[in-house]
């Protein structure tokens, strides 16, 4: 486990298909819980020097949400556009069900790797707002709509 320290500028979540399934498959408190633990972290990168803990293995950052759920992520940061830098918070996978041994979580599929690594590599973006918006990421206010409904 370490901190990740965060700073004060625009961060979004940009959630994949495979996440978006799982999710939708919760119960609505599951997904207000999962809501919330990413609209507080969004927030926090809002407010400087402060930090969340997450677990990270190969290029996943994984980040608990409660005893059981764990989301499978990746954090990019300080990604310049204009007189923005932003954040992006990936989340590729939700489990539920966080009862397995540490040792099991090391190997995952090459396929998945390669996946995560094109989709969070901003070298070739040319317009990250364009970009941000093709993908649809969500802001804390966005995160904040989704818990009232």
């Amino acid at each position: 486990m370490s901190r990740v320290p965060l700073s004060d500028e625009e961060t979004k979540v940009i959630v994949t298909d495979p996440a978006l399934k799982v999710f939708q498959q919760l119960g609505r408190g599951e997904q207000r819980e999962i809501i919330n633990r990413l609209l507080n972290i969004v927030e926090k990168f809002g407010v400087a020097k402060v930090s969340f803990v997450r677990e990270q293995i190969a290029n996943l950052d994984i980040i608990a949400v409660g005893d059981q759920c764990r989301l499978y992520t990746r954090l990019v940061e300080q990604i310049p556009e204009g007189n923005v830098e932003y954040h992006v918070i990936f989340l590729f996978y939700i489990d539920t069900s966080h009862d397995y041994p540490r040792d099991k979580l090391g190997k995952y599929s090459q396929s998945a790797e390669q996946f995560s690594d094109q989709l969070t590599d901003f070298n070739r973006v040319n317009k990250v707002e364009e970009y941000l918006e093709h993908h649809g990421a969500l802001s804390a206010n966005e995160l904040e709509h989704l818990l009232s409904d």
